[in-house]
């Protein structure tokens, strides 16, 4: 007998394992600490969904293993995953910054402002999560909302922790930033620790404005917390710094509205295409699983079983690392076969799981489907 909860048991509710990595345990916790954008990815999610990681592309496999099960999937939807890099920028005031030079605004200006805009989005995330996680509890069907919950537990739990931090920095600033120690030991800390605090800092930037704090939760808790946490960071920006200190008491021009506002406009029109994508490829709705989705059909296939397999026996017996090597513009990394089908040379795709855009193909339906193809 079905429940109400039953459509939250599959993608992209469920996220699918990746594949193994290369350090695990206490060695990949080190590597986190060492290498800050590790860091920031493990707390905040990937810089890329899934994609195909070049530094695991050939003969890490023993021979007779699967290679497919060695190699990072595909990215979920790439449709979906296209949207993430310009929702970023616009989210980080790469817009606001141009547009502020061009419109006579001096570099080190602009780039005080975006560390301003820097704080004041980690302070407002948790008001944003709530924003986009409140109403999907509330709208949840009976019987669901307890699911729900636990897919918003993480997110919600990411952005207080992260405002927590930010507070106690800024704390730190505002008092004890102004000491000044003889210690050449402090030089030392401050020479090593600065760039990795840089590196860490700008990396959690750019995972925030790209996930929004949706590792592990719901899948439309990224679109729902991107719009509100870009208009309240533009907001408070505009309220507590542009009307304190720099139009006290003036009219600020049209450029600084345009400026100003443009980044919010252009993540609140990415937000709205994820949202509609989520629906219709995916079946996600405001309140759950669209009960009569169903996924779309694969294919029919176009090559032959027997072709196929020979394939794979080739790829798990470590042959395909002496194939050429083409990457698509979704980062999957396909390898030409000597094989050939109704005259064209047979790619094969090196991902966790085949999907409708990455299966065993000639080389024109591979770029119809994920081109143009660039030799690695």
């Amino acid at each position: 007998m079905s429940t109400t909860a039953d459509g939250y048991d599959r993608p992209p509710y469920r996220t699918p394992p990746a594949a193994p990595a290369l350090v695990t345990g206490p060695a990949a916790w080190v590597l986190d600490v060492v290498l800050p954008w590790r860091l920031a990815r493990r707390i905040y999610g990937p810089f890329h969904a899934f994609r195909f990681d070049a530094a695991a592309a050939f003969g890490l496999a023993a021979p007779g293993q699967p290679v497919v099960t060695t190699l990072a999937g595909q990215a979920a939807d790439p449709l979906i995953e296209r949207l993430l890099l310009p929702r970023a920028l616009l989210g980080l005031g790469v817009l606001f910054l141009v547009i502020h030079l061009f419109t006579g605004g001096g570099f080190f200006d602009s780039v005080e402002q975006a560390m301003t805009d820097s704080v004041l989005m980690l302070a407002t995330g948790p008001v944003a999560l709530l924003v986009a996680c409140l109403p999907l509890i509330t709208l949840a069907r009976p019987g669901a909302r307890a699911t729900v919950a636990r897919l918003c537990l993480r997110p919600l739990l990411t952005a207080f922790t992260t405002a927590g931090f930010c507070t106690l920095f800024v704390v730190w600033m505002l008092n004890g930033y102004d000491y000044e120690p003889e210690q050449m030991a402090w030089y030392v800390a401050l020479l090593v620790f600065l760039p990795w605090l840089t590196v860490f800092f700008g990396s959690v930037l750019y995972l925030i404005h790209r996930n929004s704090f949706s590792v592990g939760g719901h899948p439309l808790v990224r679109p729902l917390a991107s719009v509100p946490l870009v208009w309240l960071t533009a907001i408070a920006h505009s309220v507590l710094v542009d009307a304190v200190e720099a139009y006290p008491g003036a009219q600020p021009t049209p450029s600084y509205y345009v400026a100003l506002f443009t980044g919010p406009v252009g993540v609140t029109v990415t937000a709205a295409v994820e949202i509609v994508l989520l629906r219709r490829r995916h079946g996600v709705g405001f309140r759950g699983p669209l009960p009569h989705w169903r996924p779309p059909a694969p294919p029919p296939p176009t090559l032959p079983p027997a072709l196929v397999e020979r394939l794979r026996t080739d790829v798990n017996l470590g042959y395909a690392q002496y194939w050429q090597q083409y990457t698509d513009r979704n980062g999957v990394v396909w390898a030409a076969s000597p094989l050939f089908h109704d005259g064209h040379p047979v790619l094969w795709p090196h991902v966790f799981a085949f999907t409708e855009q990455a299966r065993p193909a000639t080389w024109p339906e591979v770029h119809r489907m994920a081109g143009p193809l660039r030799p690695r």
